[in-house]
């Protein structure tokens, strides 16, 4: 058994994953600003083992925040307040007239947290143009996410405000779809829900500027690119006019010159760069099964306000958005444009303490969104408005029925309905399933496998939902998560355990970043948090790890833990390029739609780490995993190798290597006659080595929704 060639190990330009905090800049002593007559709190805090929307696993996040203001005991007027793209932490020197004394958002009464995003270059971790390839690609989601570990770390449950401008509005969106339960009040100004065609082309522009001129030159042209789109013609007709400076040149002229190198001064071209891609990716509806399903459970809470005239982001981009959610719309009027959110301070401020007043007679929201019940009709998948039938709370057996509440319809979730549904048929006697709710995030998306269930009784008519908050009631007695990711899927899981309902899920990525922080959870509340589904499919190896049965004293686990980078492999192996064998994993269900975590790794990391928590007692996030997937480089070895009679696997391990775990995710060459070789198709092999059992091998099918959905059940009846 070898591993890659050294030459196929070598890091690869935009594989690093460690993460770089760009120094913020130091004003000098003579621009330095006055200090405050309030406490601030100047600070930069890390963040371990972050995973992106994408899928990357960055091992540090440093997040450089000001905090003006003292949080009070109860730890509920802290406002939120999120910069545009160049902003800074110092939101009471941008925003005066906004922030305070006797101001809205006044720091002798309320805390104002803000924040460099994720990616800026004023001390949070970033690219930089010394290292361009420090951060993996992210979006607003991600910075969103890394404000909602700021607030964790600082004890706040839920803020009074979460307000932000343009890139700032973009990420307040992003945090209230993302934690819905935490938003007392939220005002997005001039920013849309999903990055506009007029955004993505002055983007571009900015872009091809920064490419052509470097990052002096063409970072101060960007900047002024940028200026135009933030003004308007008429305001700059007002100020400047076609007058001239004592120099000759057109003042307008100067002003732009001006604002290209000011910036050039105190900011990086390649952040610079990475914030304005993220915006491009800006969009608010994406997975969550459109804008209405995103913000409808905050739309009661949210103001989105739209300047007329604006040339970036024009009002009717945040009218339609706040009409279509029903939330509150504010005009503002300005002959300035995009840059009204900060030059109009006196009508700003009046919106903002509005909202903090509002914001102000709430608590922590614990109100279920007014969203139509929707329902999938058994004959022709259609959704209509019938109203949800709730199933009897007694079988005409006298037997309770087990309650459920599916989490995502899709692969696994279709399969496990499927799986009910035989279930009841080959077991009459046993204790009947009932599906109370099932959330979607598309409701027109044809469900045969649902429409099945409900014609089969198992779920009641008018149980779909796209309303999260609206899964969990008293009358569940187990959550099943199959939606993925670690959003919406983490926020389910906390608040089920936090209920008392037990939970099974087949998360792989949720349990890799905070398996053991749930399962202390679940020890807490006294339930069970069951997740044989999220490693190695149909192989039961979390049962037999956690319950001693694979051995105790565990020094070594080994595994093909993907059964979608086997299968591909395998037809690689037959000749087929690696697009050909991915397209064929595909037409048969055993590879999603992006395989992307498949091929590079990712998948098979996060059930390794869940094995080595199990098997090790270590915290899943903590450990450190050197992993190279299938890329065209490697297909080609693979191609090779199989031409010479041997095979190449995607092998995962982790040993105890003296005083240390060793953990490593490799594409491995294996002689034919080898055990590895010989597992084929969409198959999982599992090897636990340990002092009481030897060697113990654990074999099965491990890609397709049936074969997870299997082990699913299986938690569930357990």
């Amino acid at each position: 058994m070898s591993t890659l060639p050294p030459s196929l190990l070598a890091p690869r330009v935009g594989a690093q994953r460690v993460a770089h905090r760009t120094a913020a800049p130091v004003p000098s002593r003579a621009h330095a600003p006055a200090a405050p007559a309030w406490a601030v709190r100047d600070e930069t805090i890390t963040f371990r083992d972050v995973i992106l929307d994408a899928g990357d696993h960055v091992e540090r996040v440093d997040v450089h925040y000001r905090l003006e203001g003292a949080i009070n005991a109860a730890r509920d007027n802290v406002v939120l307040v999120v910069h545009a793209l160049t902003g800074t932490v110092h939101a009471a020197d941008w925003w005066k007239g906004v922030i305070g004394e006797g101001a809205a958002l006044d720091p002798t009464k309320h805390a104002i947290l803000c924040a460099n995003l994720l990616g800026g270059c004023n001390g949070s971790t970033g690219p930089s143009t010394s290292d361009p390839d420090a951060l993996p690609p992210f979006s607003t989601r991600d910075q969103a996410a890394v404000l909602a570990r700021l607030l964790d770390a600082l004890g706040v449950t839920s803020p009074l405000l979460v307000c932000g401008g343009s890139l700032g509005g973009m990420v307040t969106l992003e945090f209230a779809a993302s934690f819905p339960d935490r938003v007392r009040g939220a005002v997005c100004l001039a920013a849309p829900a999903a990055q506009t065609a007029q955004g993505l082309a002055w983007n571009a522009i900015m872009r091809r500027a920064i490419a052509l001129g470097g990052d002096r030159d063409g970072l101060a042209l960007a900047r002024m690119v940028g200026m135009l789109s933030y003004r308007t013609p008429e305001s700059l007709e007002r100020r400047f006019g076609r007058s001239q400076s004592s120099g000759g040149g057109f003042q307008v002229n100067e002003w732009l010159d001006a604002h290209g190198e000011k910036l050039v001064a105190r900011f990086d071209a390649t952040s610079y760069g990475a914030l304005i891609d993220a915006m491009d990716v800006h969009d608010v509806g994406r997975g969550r099964g459109g804008l209405a399903a995103a913000l409808g459970p905050v739309a009661d809470r949210l103001t989105g306000v739209g300047i007329p005239g604006d040339l970036l982001y024009p009002d009717s981009c945040v009218r339609e958005w706040a009409q279509a959610v029903s939330a509150r719309y504010v005009e503002l009027p300005s002959i300035h444009g995009h840059d009204g959110f900060l030059l109009e301070t006196e009508r700003v401020a009046k919106i903002i303490a509005e909202a903090v007043t509002a914001a102000e007679s709430r608590t922590v929201p614990t109100r279920k969104s007014v969203v139509v019940t929707e329902t999938v009709n058994a004959r022709s998948n259609s959704v209509s408005n019938t109203p949800r039938t709730a199933a009897p709370s007694v079988t005409a057996s006298g037997v309770k029925p087990l309650r459920v509440a599916l989490a995502g319809c899709g692969h696994v979730g279709g399969s496990l309905l499927d799986l009910f549904g035989e279930r009841a048929a080959q077991f009459p006697d046993a204790r009947p399933i009932h599906v109370e709710r099932v959330l979607v995030r598309d409701p027109s998306r044809p469900r045969p496998a649902l429409a099945q269930a409900i014609a089969r009784g198992i779920v009641p008519a008018g149980a779909v939902i796209t309303d999260a908050t609206e899964l969990l009631d008293d009358d569940i007695d187990v959550l099943v998560e199959a939606i993925g990711g670690t959003t919406t899927a983490r926020t389910l899981v906390e608040t089920a355990l936090r209920r008392g309902i037990r939970v099974v899920t087949a998360n792989k990525a949720l349990l890799g970043e905070r398996g053991s922080a749930l399962q202390a959870l679940a020890r807490t509340t006294g339930v069970r948090l069951d997740f044989e589904g999220a490693v190695c499919g149909a192989i039961p190896i979390v049962r037999c790890v956690r319950s001693g049965l694979a051995g105790v004293g565990i020094n070594k686990v080994s595994g093909i833990l993907n059964g979608t980078s086997n299968f591909v492999l395998e037809k690689v192996a037959e000749g087929q390029s690696l697009a050909e064998a991915v397209a064929t994993a595909q037409r048969l269900g055993y590879a999603e739609a992006d395989p992307t975590r498949d091929l590079n790794g990712q998948d098979a990391e996060d059930k390794l780490r869940i094995l080595a928590w199990l098997a090790f007692g270590v915290e899943p996030a903590s450990l450190r995993v050197t992993r190279r997937g299938i890329d065209a480089e490697t297909a080609a070895w693979a191609a090779r190798v199989a031409a010479e009679g041997d095979r190449v696997k995607l092998i995962a391990s982790i040993a105890r290597e003296g005083n240390e775990l060793v953990a490593r995710i490799l594409p491995t060459r294996v002689t034919s006659d080898d055990a590895w070789a010989h597992v084929t198709g969409p198959y999982n092999r599992v090897v636990v080595e340990s002092e009481s059992a030897g060697a113990l091998v654990f074999q099965g099918a491990g890609a397709g929704g049936l074969a997870t959905a299997g082990a699913v059940l299986a938690d569930v009846v357990g």
